[in-house]
């Protein structure tokens, strides 16, 4: 995490001057107000909210506390009334957590100061590397000032993976063979492989074609698809083929035509879809027999669903013999065993029902937004000035004014001169002003 000198001075950030270069005044507090306006994008909550301890395990903003001991992660709440200068990493959500401030966790007199909780019982929470910063399978630290690649969350295990990792190449490449509008949901490599429910579910549902439920292969061809998503894909890829004929083609006369570009508007999808068309011959005969077999079986299940109009008949794929399914067969050929669920995919609820948020959107326990979220320190501090006693205020208004025409002194020489002011100027300045106050106190 950046200090406070290398956030405020920092060349790899734009708008911010660099300690290396001159700047003005002016630069410094346009350079002030944009860390002001990150830090309300990055924490817009109330300290009102209160701790979320007493809540229990929810689903919440986490942050990751790298000061204190054992990595512990806390509210959004604690992070700003009790972390407010620990250095933190943000999480953003995870379920089923329950704030570590003021447990042991924490370390020997770990106290919240919302709550006065102190030492309480450490959490079963869970937690995994990204408490230490170390996110994505590459392990690489997130730094929002430097990363460029886009991230998506894996629905399972909640860490965050690097579009790079997941694809192969760099999201502003556009060359994934899916953008980040064709998939609701991410189930990553490392979920399928090492959680035997995970893996038990896929076996039976990954890469079937119709499913929703998509894989890429070694040839980064998408299998899985629903068919109104196959047929959208294929619209695009011969509008494309079109689109690049058309341009290339000239009129008579040596002019250009146009490409077409009146074309009938996508269906919507439909949102959790429950029935498909039975793919017809033309699908694809590269796919593996026990996809096609799935895909059949699957079509003919959902067509009888439709006609008995049961909602307790089962849609999932029928069951492959072990080593048949299509991850296996992807897993056998080198491909990676990222799974995309597309929005409108065949959901079962009998086949997810150990995994409840495959199937519906889970309740977020979100703090309050700050109201003074949006106001600058200037704003801030003048409401608290307003607040203070009259003689108290008056005070204070004194003494900025006396720091002010001091600086304006000491300055002044300096701009006469054209020369730029230094750290050192800054320094020797506030010095002076110390030494003045120590002369001031031993006079009285």
């Amino acid at each position: 995490m950046l200090s406070r000198d290398s956030l405020l001075f920092s060349p790899t950030r734009d708008g911010v001057p660099s300690s290396d270069d001159d700047f003005t005044a002016n630069d410094i507090l346009q350079a002030q107000a944009a860390l002001e306006e990150e830090a309300r994008e990055a924490i817009p909550y109330s300290q009102s909210s209160g701790c979320t301890y007493d809540q229990g395990y929810v689903k919440q903003p986490v942050f990751a506390c790298q000061t204190c001991l054992n990595f512990a992660g806390v509210c959004a709440s604690c992070s700003i009334a009790c972390h407010g200068e620990h250095e933190l990493v943000e999480l953003f959500m995870r379920r089923d957590f329950r704030c570590d401030c003021g447990t042991s966790r924490m370390g020997a007199g770990s106290c919240c100061n919302l709550t006065k909780r102190a030492d309480a019982a450490p959490n079963d929470n869970r937690y995994d590397k990204s408490f230490k910063g170390s996110f994505c399978i590459c392990g690489k630290p997130y730094d929002p000032h430097t990363e460029t690649d886009s991230m998506y969350q894996c629905i399972t295990c909640e860490d965050w993976l690097h579009h790079a990792c997941v694809f192969g190449s760099h999201a502003d490449t556009n060359d994934s063979p899916l953008g980040t509008d064709d998939f609701d949901m991410l189930v990553c490599a490392a979920c399928v492989k090492s959680d035997p429910r995970v893996r038990r579910i896929m076996d039976r549902w990954a890469g079937v074609e119709g499913s929703g439920v998509m894989m890429v292969d070694k040839d980064d061809k998408v299998i899985g698809r629903t068919p109104q998503e196959e047929e959208e894909a294929e619209e695009e890829t011969e509008a494309g083929a079109t689109a690049t004929v058309d341009e290339t083609t000239e009129r008579e006369g040596g002019e250009k035509r146009k490409a077409d570009t009146t074309t009938d508007e996508p269906a919507m999808k439909k949102a959790k879809l429950l029935e498909f068309e039975a793919t017809s011959s033309s699908s694809s005969s590269a796919a593996a027999p026990s996809s096609s077999s799935a895909s059949s079986a699957l079509a003919a299940s959902t067509a009888a669903t439709d006609a008995s109009s049961s909602e307790d008949a089962c849609i999932a794929p029928p069951v492959v013999p072990d080593g048949e399914s299509v991850l296996m067969r992807l897993e056998k050929e080198g491909a990676r065993m990222n799974v995309f669920l597309e929005e409108g995919w065949i959901e079962c609820i009998n086949s997810f029902i150990s995994f409840p948020y495959f199937l519906e959107e889970e309740e977020v326990l979100e703090p309050e937004d700050d109201p003074d979220a949006q106001k600058s320190t200037m704003e801030l501090g003048l409401e608290a000035l307003e607040k203070m006693p009259r003689g108290a205020s008056l005070d204070a208004m004194h003494g900025y004014k006396h720091l002010e025409d001091r600086l304006k002194a000491f300055l002044q020489p300096v701009a006469e001169s054209g020369r730029s002011v230094t750290k050192e100027d800054i320094a020797s300045f506030f010095e002076m002003m110390q030494e003045e106050r120590r002369e001031l106190a031993a006079t009285r």
